[in-house]
């Protein structure tokens, strides 16, 4: 039993962090419940939080990081889009906004540590912290975890990272009863209104002028939408007859969309820049690489590093649909090493 430990707990209205919530509070924890108002529709997730938190009769505090959140994350990822990269949002919210702001307020209250509903673990090894997959590894979230400050590891704790989602699930049926039965999994784009689709939104935010869709040799089979419409991999939504076709690159610079065959989105090297690392890497060492959140890790050697960027080769089979924005993440065993954002890749 932990005894006089006061902890902050993101609270988002979910399953997840209303579990953890409970887990803390039967080890012992002096919880203090903090929900972040990252964007406008969402009053059915606050709500759901706030009723949690006085079931449980902990105490529930609004954030409004609204302003924070568009110009550090929904901006920068409208702008991404528009340049025909795809960025992962989590990824940079993470640790310049929702662990930044859960660590201002561990200090207005006073706290010892603060506490998250993601599926990840951090386990101490000798005297450093280190960011170690979840148990369930369908679920598990430590791939959008990777640019967290190392010096925050020793006061963050992810209650649920030796559960399964099937367990938390069956667990918090017998606890909150039919609270959650309706509410729908967390979606990637949590700035998304409850009823809005991705498409919308881009198309509310992002210019999207029609240009022409080109084989690799250059041949116009027709016309896109718009850039902001299309990812590296995708294969729906093109239009396109003799296919299937799948995008291979999105050149903004010309407003062209290039499409090929899916035996042409493999890739073998992967260059990335922006690294962010957790733990030393080394040129030569082998790590399990995943180029997408919920991919399956290759085997990769690290060919070159400098402080701006790493090449990362893979050993054995390639990658599929390597898109550029998105960032590449390398693990020591389920140790997460650290990562970059990918910037370019080779056959």
């Amino acid at each position: 039993m932990i005894v006089n430990l006061k902890v902050i707990v993101a609270m988002s209205g979910g399953i997840d962090s209303s579990f953890a919530l409970w887990l803390l509070l039967k080890q012992g924890y002096d919880a203090i419940g903090c929900y972040l108002l990252m964007s406008d529709g969402h009053e059915e997730d606050m709500k759901r939080a706030q009723e949690i938190c006085d079931r449980l009769g902990v105490s529930f505090n609004v954030v409004d990081v609204k302003d924070r959140f568009s110009n550090e994350v929904i901006k920068p990822f409208i702008r991404s889009y528009s340049k025909g990269v795809t960025p992962n949002p989590c990824i940079f919210c993470n640790p310049g906004v929702k662990f930044k702001v859960l660590f201002e307020m561990l200090e207005k209250f006073d706290a010892d540590i603060l506490a998250t509903g993601h599926y990840a673990r951090i386990v101490k090894s000798d005297l450093t912290y280190n960011i170690v997959r979840g148990k369930d590894l369908k679920k598990e979230q430590s791939y959008v975890l990777y640019r967290l400050k190392k010096e925050w590891l020793n006061r963050i704790i992810f209650p649920l990272g030796d559960w399964t989602k099937d367990e938390v699930k069956a667990k918090a049926r017998e606890i909150f009863g039919e609270v959650f039965r309706d509410v729908p999994e967390s979606a990637d784009l949590c700035f998304l209104g409850e009823k809005e689709k991705f498409k919308d939104f881009i198309a509310t935010n992002a210019q999207a002028t029609k240009g022409p869709i080109i084989s690799t040799k250059g041949d116009l089979l027709g016309y896109h939408d718009g850039l902001v419409f299309y990812t590296v991999g995708q294969r729906e939504g093109l239009g396109l007859s003799n296919g299937p076709w799948y995008v291979l690159e999105i050149r903004a610079q010309d407003n062209t969309l290039v499409v090929g065959r899916k035996a042409d989105l493999y890739k073998r090297t992967i260059i990335c820049i922006h690294p962010h690392w957790l733990e030393r890497p080394m040129v030569g060492a082998t790590y399990a690489a995943q180029h997408r959140y919920k991919a399956i890790p290759k085997t990769v050697m690290l060919t070159s590093l400098d402080e701006g960027e790493f090449v990362a080769e893979a050993i054995e089979s390639p990658f599929w649909g390597v898109a550029p924005g998105q960032s590449l993440v390398l693990y020591d065993g389920e140790i997460v090493v650290g990562g970059g954002i990918i910037a370019s890749f080779e056959r």
